[in-house]
């Protein structure tokens, strides 16, 4: 972690500086001025204790103005509500999932026939270069609509057809005949005569 003392914004782009200066001409929030000019003192090579005493502010504020804005840009300097952790999965990640969705794994080259987390964490590294964990796979699925249940395992796309329906009809023969043997024998003992002694 950068210490105050050696934490400077990085020099800005010509349009980044324009961005700025505009913002700050048209900045009627005297907070919000503050931290534009924060930056652009802190880009010109003044130190955060140096900032910190012209604006007249503790030097841990003017160290968190500059880190939100190397982490998140220029929303960073907004006023009030925290920008927050970029999402993990942009626009791009968003539409490659809802193109796979779309379509059969299979359709796509995988081995397998339905998607789950972390199929799909690996198609999105695949489709964007980003490595995101499962659970982010699923809280993006949610934001997009969509209801994600836990996959059933399942081997049907790895059985031939043909065996299955032969082993099928060979399972049902030997029900059939094993059912059939029990109500024979069932009959067979319900009709056998009973011996009887006749004593002499």
């Amino acid at each position: 972690m950068s210490k105050p003392s050696t934490l400077f914004v990085s020099r800005l782009r010509s349009n980044e500086r324009d961005r700025i200066n505009k913002a700050l001409k048209k900045a009627k929030d005297p907070a919000y001025r503050d931290r534009l000019r924060a930056i652009l003192w802190s880009e010109s090579g003044k130190t955060v204790s140096e900032i910190a005493g012209l604006l007249g502010k503790h030097q841990t504020t003017v160290a968190s103005w500059i880190k939100d804005y190397k982490r998140f840009g220029f929303k960073g300097l907004t006023v009030g509500k925290s920008p927050g952790r970029p999402p993990l999965i942009d626009e791009e990640g968003r539409a490659a999932l809802a193109r796979a969705l779309a379509v059969s794994p299979r359709d796509l080259g995988y081995p397998f026939t339905r998607w789950s987390a972390l199929t799909l964490v690996g198609h999105l590294h695949r489709e964007t270069h980003t490595l995101v964990s499962q659970d982010t796979v699923k809280r993006t699925l949610r934001r997009m609509g969509y209801r994600y249940n836990r996959p059933k395992l399942s081997l049907k796309h790895r059985q031939n057809p043909r065996l299955v329906k032969r082993a099928r009809r060979e399972r049902d023969a030997a029900l059939k005949k094993a059912s059939g043997s029990r109500a024979a024998s069932s009959s067979s003992s319900r009709t056998r005569p009973t011996s009887t002694s006749i004593p002499a």
